[in-house]
């Protein structure tokens, strides 16, 4: 993986095999790779399951703060769903971040997002329950919603440092230029 993410210093052929060692060294391959996450959370596809997975989430928390305790679901259980659904949802954050080159948390409403699915995920790890936290992960599930209908969502793309702000321009400029609303 470092072969073929980075470069290592001369003293490499001391820690590789021959055989890695004739697979040629790509310096590019980390910034392709952010671009190819850019490219990936913003397409149509991933927003798409992206809110199929935030409205099931939204369910399953108000499921967990209403009817839990009446219909008697374990606690294992309820802990168990919860961490997969904030696995996910902090495995999203992490590809933002780094995909941005941490520009994604600059925004406070991301930076509130990350701050409570990690709460909640550390939490939830050592089995203590909150229930407030229920709360604030509905509150960021209705901004979220709100963010998406108003069309008041930051681009990623737009967020990361390696993209060259001229281009953005041009391409901010074709858009205008091609839409009919014009």
């Amino acid at each position: 993986m470092v072969r073929r993410f980075m470069h290592l210093p001369i003293n490499e052929p001391e820690y590789l095999r021959p055989e890695v060692l004739a697979l040629p060294s790509r310096e590019d391959a980390l910034p392709r790779f952010q671009a190819f996450c850019l490219k990936f959370l913003e397409s149509s596809f991933f927003e798409m399951c992206s809110m199929a997975l935030i409205s099931l989430y939204t369910v399953w928390v108000l499921f967990q703060l209403t009817m839990a305790s009446i219909l008697n679901v374990t606690d294992e259980f309820m802990q168990m769903v919860d961490r997969i659904f904030l696995t996910v949802f902090f495995a999203e954050i992490v590809m933002k971040t780094f995909a941005s080159n941490l520009m994604f948390l600059s925004d406070a409403f991301n930076l509130f997002d990350a701050v409570i699915v990690i709460v909640s995920n550390v939490l939830n790890l050592m089995n203590i329950e909150a229930k407030g936290l229920g709360v604030l992960r509905l509150l960021r599930v209705v901004v979220i919603t709100i963010r998406k209908i108003t069309g008041n969502t930051s681009k990623l793309r737009h967020q990361s440092k390696m993209n060259n702000p001229v281009e953005s321009v041009i391409n901010i400029l074709k858009s205008i230029v091609a839409s009919n609303e014009i």
